[in-house]
This record gives C-alpha cells, sequence and structure tokens, in this order.
C-alpha cells in the first residue's frame, strides 16, 4: 500500500464512519454492490446499519433471499435484511429476468441462506431507525427502485430528518 493511500485510511479511520442503509433489489450488479460496502466495512470506512429490499430486479421474496445469501457470501450472517414493497406505488411490478436470470443472480443455485430476513417491513425499520438517529446521520444507498424510500417519507416525513443523503444508482 501507498503512503498516501495509508494515510487516507488513517485518516478515515478517525473521522466518524458513514453510516449506510443500501435500499437494494438484488440482481447481480446490486451483489457487486453490497459486496462492495460490506468489504468497505471491513476496511472500517463505512457501517452498514441494514440492506432493506423491494422488487424489482425480480420479485421481493427472490430480492429478499438473495440479500441474505449475499450477506452469507460476506460472512455477515448478522447483517439485518428487511424486505420491503413487493410492488411499485401505481404501476405493475416490470423486472428484469431477461437480465439478471429467473432469481435476480443469473440463475445460479443459491444455498439456504444463513442470514435471516427480519419480520419487520423495510418501511417501518427505516421509519423507526430515522426517526431515533442523530438528526443528518443515515445515507441511504438506493440501487433499486425507490418504493419504499417514497412510502417512508410519505408515511412519516419526520423520517427525513435522519438523512444525511440519498445516493441512487
Amino acid at each position: 500500500m501507498t503512503a498516501h493511500a495509508q494515510r487516507y485510511l488513517d485518516l478515515s479511520r478517525n473521522r466518524r464512519k458513514p453510516q449506510l442503509i443500501i435500499d437494494t433489489d438484488p440482481g447481480q450488479d446490486d451483489a457487486a454492490a453490497i459486496l462492495m460496502a460490506l468489504g468497505l466495512e471491513k476496511l472500517e470506512l463505512v457501517e452498514v446499519l441494514a440492506l432493506t429490499t423491494v422488487a424489482g430486479n425480480v420479485s421481493l421474496h427472490n430480492t429478499s433471499k438473495n440479500a441474505c445469501v449475499i450477506a452469507d457470501w460476506a460472512g455477515r450472517s448478522d447483517m439485518p435484511v428487511y424486505g420491503g414493497a413487493e410492488k411499485p406505488l401505481i404501476k405493475s411490478l416490470v423486472t428484469a429476468q431477461h437480465v439478471h436470470g429467473h432469481n435476480g443472480l443469473g440463475g445460479m443455485q443459491l444455498h439456504k441462506a444463513q442470514t435471516p430476513l427480519k419480520v419487520l417491513h423495510a418501511v417501518a425499520y427505516m421509519v423507526d431507525m430515522l426517526t431515533h438517529v442523530e438528526p443528518y446521520s443515515v445515507t441511504i444507498c438506493a440501487v433499486g427502485p425507490l418504493t419504499n424510500i417514497a412510502q417512508m417519507l410519505s408515511l412519516a416525513p419526520e423520517a427525513a430528518r435522519g438523512i444525511k443523503e440519498i445516493v441512487i444508482m
């Protein structure tokens, strides 16, 4: 590692780590993003608070299962995973199975996830979390449809006070 890179890592560790909620519809692209974020967490550069899933690339059943499997791949069976919106707010769900395969991960055979899917709905989790954190402290990384975020802000506009920023794919 170069001296410059080491200095950056040292400075980053002394600052408060960004806290992330990754709102996702795990297909192959989101799998890579989640694994990268969890790798950054191992380097102590970010803190991933939870994965929240939404229907998009495939059904909510598959996106939630995929998020749990991806957490397993990263050795993070303790990662909270919350299932969210099953369909868009207005239109019918149109998936991208023709791109991501029938299960969202290229149709590959997946193991039974060790990471459990939480019973609490993703929107309820985000409302609770964002209304109880320090103001403007959580980054939402939205790499799927924005349905969970729209529902959260519609049901509890006060939850916006906990959001530092929303980073959209």
